[in-house]
């Protein structure tokens, strides 16, 4: 990677460059820039850097936005290859078990889905669109799992996982059906009918690594690349239950959390039944699962049963939490 040519085409000049994980720290003459490939096309990059200037423009203010190249773009073209540069943001990840960034996440994630509402793509960005496409995805998962259960017991040498997923997936499944059925008889159609007139958006990926609590505890929020029209439901169940894995599902704090955003961006009953779907929803047992069926890593057995190990010890807890989420609903 040439970064000094790179930054070039943003207008920057190197001063000096360092690796950091995925991207490169860059010094230039215009501050602490961070330059990183990227494999999205221009499309999904136009819509993502248009919606963070539309959030801006709203007063949501604390993002990671795109520099402009000298062609006008949110990215550049260099050697084939596309790269982004956006401004550092200097702070530090959010701790999900400090109480006082809990509080200031769920603050932020409130704001950023009242400004994101009206959101429209310009000509040219994908269209990222997930209202309306949660039946067929809890149907879709549910196939996978039988698929699971069958190819896990037609296996002539079973191994460890095999063993305990098969003795689990039934338990799985059954959650499944009850998060389907809880779908099934809310008012989604009529709340997707509205999240679609709203244009209401979810950034996708609101966890610890993308919230950045910078000195004097103000958070910015970064890493927008799987942003999409959704629910603003998703991205507070998702958020919800990564902060309860810390606390055995304690249902008190996620009304505590659920309190809090509310103050900002209110939310009926019918929201609340859709989240309690999202939160039966065995979606973190299924992810898992079809990552070792499928194929798609490179993880050893041990990794796989560690990471497994760690979703299912976990399992009366969270029946413990739907059912405390249900009486408060």
């Amino acid at each position: 990677m040439n970064i000094d040519a790179i930054a070039k085409e943003f207008g920057c000049r190197v001063l000096y460059s360092k690796p950091l994980r995925a991207v490169n720290l860059t010094q230039t003459d215009k501050g602490l820039m961070i330059i990183k490939e990227t494999c999205r096309g221009p499309d999904k990059i136009l819509y993502t850097h248009e919606l963070k200037e539309y959030l801006f423009e709203n007063g949501f203010k604390e993002l990671d936005r795109y520099l402009i190249s000298a062609y006008q773009l949110p990215f550049a073209v260099y050697e084939n290859r596309i790269y982004i540069m956006e401004k550092f943001i200097e702070g530090r990840e959010c701790s999900f078990t400090n109480p006082y960034d809990r509080k200031a996440i769920i603050k932020t994630l409130a704001e950023l889905h009242n400004a994101g509402k009206g959101y429209i793509p310009p000509l040219g960005a994908a269209r990222r669109n997930n209202i309306g496409k949660w039946t067929k995805s809890y149907i879709g998962k549910i196939e996978d799992l039988e698929e699971f259960k069958k190819l896990a017991g037609e296996k002539r040498k079973k191994g460890s996982l095999d063993k305990m997923f098969l003795e689990d997936v039934d338990f799985y499944l059954e959650m499944c059906w009850r998060g389907f059925d809880t779908l099934k008889n809310s008012k989604y159609h009529d709340i997707c009918k509205k999240a679609e007139t709203d244009n209401a958006i979810c950034h996708h990926d609101y966890t610890y690594h993308n919230l950045i609590i910078e000195p004097g505890g103000r958070v910015s929020v970064i890493d927008f690349d799987y942003s999409c029209h959704e629910l603003p439901v998703y991205d507070l169940a998702a958020l919800i239950q990564k902060i309860l894995k810390r606390y055995s599902y304690d249902v008190d704090i996620a009304l505590e959390l659920l309190e809090d955003y509310c103050k900002i961006a209110p939310l009926g009953k019918e929201e609340l039944v859709l989240m309690l779907s999202l939160f039966e929803f065995p979606q973190k047992f299924w992810r898992i699962t079809e990552r070792y069926y499928r194929g798609k890593t490179d993880w050893d057995e041990k990794t796989f049963l560690s990471k497994y190990e760690d979703i299912v010890v976990m399992k009366e807890f969270v029946l413990d939490f739907v059912e405390g989420f249900r009486k408060y609903i």
